[in-house]
């Protein structure tokens, strides 16, 4: 199955909805729907926080590059990250001519290793998600499951 991994934009408090949403069916539907996640497999905060680097044109630093762990629970399964404002810009910012080079150097990480066409979709979405974000006042979260 790997690794469920859900972007979306939301309010600490939704977030925390969505996260412990498999705890609660009802609430799960409802949360869902309201947020509108997109859905995709793979990814943790090593390849957003690569990303980020990435979109910085500087090398990836375990202390500078991390998103903000929120604590959710026991299940190790299961985690939730929310991206910081900085990224958040970066992402939004991003100029559709400098695109194709964040993708081949994106795609060209020891944690990808994929064609640059398998990211499109989900840069395209991230960036969306950044401006809703930056609009809204609200975050980007990740939120990921083994």
């Amino acid at each position: 199955m790997g690794i469920l991994s859900d972007f979306f934009v939301a309010t600490p408090e939704e977030a925390l909805r969505y996260a412990n949403r498999i705890e609660e069916p009802d609430e799960g539907d409802e949360i869902e729907e309201l947020l509108d996640p997109v859905q995709y497999k793979r990814f943790t905060d090593l390849e957003i926080t690569t990303l980020w680097a990435i979109l910085e044109g500087s090398d990836w630093d375990v202390d500078r590059h991390a998103l903000e762990y929120i604590e959710i629970g026991e299940d190790n399964e299961a985690w939730l990250n929310r991206f910081p404002d900085e990224l958040t810009t970066l992402l939004a910012r991003l100029e559709p001519e400098s695109q194709a080079a964040v993708l081949e150097a994106w795609a060209g990480t020891e944690e990808l290793a994929c064609d640059p066409a398998e990211l499109q979709p989900v840069v395209d979405d991230l960036q969306r998600l950044a401006s809703e974000a930056a609009a809204s006042e609200k975050s980007v979260y990740l939120w990921g499951c083994l």
